[in-house]
């Protein structure tokens, strides 16, 4: 009982929202809410609201320190105070269109918006019965599924009728879709279309990014060698400057400080340098905002398994989970097909293999992922079930790999230039 509480107290899915330019502009929070045996009993939709505020922080979250938080309400709990629980300054209430306008609804809107909050409405149709909650809103959020242009081009007018609340586009599955919204008059999107390649069949992993995926080849041997890799470090000012930035920080509380590259390395340990240094390496390679996104949920990815791997019985492959993880989204990183992307990779070739589609051992971690991060919660079940892990493994696992990235996103040792 106490592992099935744990469970549904921390499985919340976060997925980032974008504005026109591809910067985070926030992040949806969604949580277990079904009742099936593999999702959270919740007495009330409610007591799930209340759930995300106490389990997840309500802003800094993921790779932008800025970034706005929404998070879904029932009415009831709307006109209750819950909302409150959260930060103004970074709170988006999401209210469902097809919630009752009541005189108690209404009044609660007025007061949240009067203390700072910001409302969004779900599932924006323009029905004539829900003007008062268009009025309230500061945004509408538009479900793309199964719309063309004509469909959506209406919707915006009506939108345009209520107000000047945003236009926010969810579902959104590939670039296509993202730019018919950008036209329509969209300026946040929500969706799958980040995590896709935009191939460019001309594209070529370049000289540069070639040299820094040969750091892995030196970091990913059995035996630690800490000359070779304190060379190549020293050679790389920008590693080595971030290098001992991070080892000199307080989450390390080293009783000297460390001043040498060959010094940081033998003190902190192989395995930490290791880590530290693969995320690192892939935030460099790809520095837009969009691939600092995908960086974050690779190492994301990268933590879960590997620590559900050592709760679960997978103690010796719990490395190899953590490459599969931290590279299972190089390419929509690079925008090639990830055939080509693995060619580069100093990794064994069932790894290649499950990175590429393929069904092996792997495939089921990369599907226990996806499912998660789609808050397909039945599944989330149906596959822990597979691995033979406990949800309650699973649960603690994907809260500690929050943890473990945000500690690791939240600080200048990431960043692509010393500052």
């Amino acid at each position: 009982m106490d592992q099935e509480r744990t469970y549904e107290n921390v499985f919340i899915a976060r997925q980032p929202i974008f504005d026109e330019v591809g910067k985070t502009w926030g992040y949806m929070l969604l949580f277990r809410d079904s009742q099936h045996a593999t999702s959270a009993s919740f007495t009330d939709n409610s007591e799930a609201t209340m759930r995300v505020l106490a389990n997840m922080p309500m802003c800094n979250l993921g790779t932008s320190p800025d970034a706005g938080v929404m998070v879904h309400f029932p009415a009831e709990s709307i006109i209750k105070g819950i909302h409150r629980a959260m930060r103004s300054d970074c709170g988006v209430i999401v209210l469902e269109e097809n919630e009752d306008v009541s005189p108690e609804l209404v009044d609660a809107l007025q007061s949240i918006r009067e203390e700072g909050y910001k409302v969004a409405i779900n599932n924006y149709q323009g029905l004539p019965d829900k003007e008062e909650l268009y009025k309230a809103a500061d945004i509408l959020i538009v479900d793309l599924l199964d719309k063309n242009q004509g469909d959506l081009a209406a919707l915006v007018k009506k939108a345009k009728e209520h107000g000047n609340a945003k236009l926010m586009a969810k579902r959104v599955e590939n670039i296509d879709v993202q730019r018919m919204a950008k036209k329509s008059g969209c300026s946040l999107f929500h969706g799958f279309y980040y995590k896709k390649p935009e191939v460019d069949s001309a594209r070529k992993i370049s000289s540069n990014e070639i040299t820094r995926l040969k750091l892995f080849e030196i970091i990913e041997r059995d035996e630690p060698d800490f000359d070779a890799l304190a060379q190549a470090v020293e050679a790389d000012v920008s590693i080595s400057y971030r290098l001992l930035g991070f080892l000199n920080s307080a989450s390390f509380g080293f009783a000297t400080t460390i001043t040498s590259i060959k010094q940081a390395v033998v003190l902190a340990g192989w395995k930490p340098i290791r880590n530290w240094l693969r995320v690192v390496i892939l935030t460099d390679l790809t520095p837009s905002e969009k691939s600092r996104e995908l960086t974050y949920l690779s190492a994301h990815r990268a933590k879960l398994f590997e620590t559900a791997a050592l709760g679960g019985g997978y103690e010796n492959i719990s490395d190899k989970l953590f490459m599969l993880g931290l590279f299972s989204l190089l390419d929509a990183m690079f925008d090639m097909e990830m055939k080509e992307v693995v060619k580069h990779l100093p990794i064994d070739d069932s790894l290649k293999k499950a990175l590429c589609g393929a069904e092996n051992e792997y495939s089921e971690w990369l599907r226990l992922a996806f499912a998660i991060e789609n808050s397909n919660w039945e599944e989330v079940g149906h596959t822990a079930r597979a691995l033979n892990l406990l949800p309650g493994t699973v649960a603690v696992s994907y809260q500690h790999a929050f943890t473990w990235a945000d500690s690791f996103f939240g600080t200048d040792y990431s960043s692509s230039t010393p500052h």
